[in-house]
């Protein structure tokens, strides 16, 4: 593990980035599909099939550019340019243009102006995402929480908390000042907790880094009635799998950005739940379902297990990446503490520790603004009306 120049760091994901940044298993160990952008930030929505004559014929869809993406694609083609993932050419491209406040929900809280309500403990109380087993990363994450204490002079406790209720109720009730939080329990954490996201992890070993996934929506390449999103509007005897009720790429997401691209599941097609995005991709392979809606990482696995030949598949639409789990730590933490915890995770790289190890290579963090990252999140947990209290997390 080496200190590294922040500055030199960033410098390199553009000037642009800074201007939006306030201070999306996945990284930082939650799942990589949990939880709930504007919707002309999602990448692809909408598309026509890049005006190809025949989205039948491959040899016809347009050149990929992973930044500025035209569909259809070959599923083979996204994968070898990474586009399972988002990248750091993603987070510049969000943050070029970053929201004043979320879409939805409370903005982040500021540390107050009064000192008497800063918090100044002699323990940190830090926490990750819940597993089955609590305590399972606390070793794996030593180096970070070794720097932590060094740089703020406080000694620093693994909690181990067993669902994301009582992480978020830990740190309304101040009693958790650190914390990752998953995707999905971040607007939570944000509007009851007072939690302040700072950072996300990422892979920083190649040289435009990857962190979250993307919704796919993909087909078969010889499926000549489904060319691009909108092809699924007004045939309601399509039959589309969606993954699990609770899954967020793969149900929750498509009902809310599908919808806010015109196009409504249950009315412009038919949804089967197939129980999984493995079970949902295989269907597609299989030719058992028109379509489906993917998590693109749990597809990759899938073709990466040789159960699926990627040339023979097809994506229509891509959603712009969902973030990940996000480190945050509650608004009356005194500010130098404050500072010093920013310090131990950005200022050190962590790319040749058990951290990168464990999360499959995501030895690095890196700023973000959340009511600009988390903004596709935000739109899903909107069309859903989500109530932002503790008896609604599940974990």
């Amino acid at each position: 593990m080496r200190k590294v120049d922040r500055r030199k760091f960033v410098s390199g994901i553009g000037a642009a980035t800074l201007a939006g940044i306030a201070g999306c298993s996945g990284g930082g160990g939650g799942g990589s599909d949990d939880g709930g952008g504007d919707t002309d930030t999602d990448t692809g929505s909408g598309g026509d099939g890049g005006d190809a004559p025949d989205h039948v014929d491959p040899s016809t869809y347009p050149e990929f550019d992973p930044a500025d993406p035209e569909f259809p694609q070959l599923t083979d083609t996204l994968l070898d340019s990474g586009f399972e993932t988002g990248s750091l050419n993603d987070l510049e491209r969000l943050q070029e243009n970053p929201r004043d406040e979320p879409r939805y929900g409370a903005s982040v809280a500021e540390t107050p102006d009064d000192e008497s309500e800063w918090l100044d403990p002699d323990t940190l109380e830090f926490s990750l995402t819940p597993t089955e087993d609590p305590t399972v990363y606390e070793e794996t994450l030593r180096p970070l929480l070794d720097n932590i204490a060094e740089e703020t002079g406080k000694e620093v406790n693994y909690a181990a908390l067993d669902s994301y209720a009582a992480q978020v109720e830990a740190m309304r009730s101040e009693r958790l000042h650190l914390a990752g939080f998953s995707t999905g329990a971040v607007p939570y954490a944000v509007n009851i907790a007072n939690a302040v996201p700072f950072s996300v992890q990422i892979d920083g070993s190649g040289e435009n880094g990857s962190f979250g996934y993307r919704l796919w929506l993909i087909t078969q390449v010889d499926n000549e009635d489904i060319g691009s999103l909108d092809d699924l509007a007004g045939d309601p005897m399509q039959n589309v799998a969606h993954a699990d009720p609770s899954s967020n790429s793969g149900n929750l997401a498509p009902r809310a950005l599908f919808e806010n691209q015109g196009v409504v599941p249950e009315e412009d097609y038919e949804v089967s739940y197939s129980g999984g995005h493995q079970q949902s991709s295989l269907g597609v392979a299989n030719g058992d379902y028109e379509a489906a809606p993917v998590c693109s990482t749990c597809y990759a696995r899938v073709v990466n297990d040789g159960q699926i030949d990627p040339e023979q598949i097809k994506t229509v639409y891509a959603s712009d990446p969902f973030p990940t789990t996000a480190f945050s730590h509650v608004n009356t933490l005194h500010p130098d503490i404050q500072e010093g915890v920013r310090a131990a995770f950005l200022d050190y790289d962590y790319q040749d520790t058990t951290i990168a190890e464990e999360f499959e290579g995501r030895g690095t963090w890196i700023e973000i603004d959340y009511a600009t990252v988390w903004d596709i999140i935000l739109q899903i947990q909107e069309s859903l009306e989500v109530e932002y209290n503790t008896g609604n997390l599940e974990g």
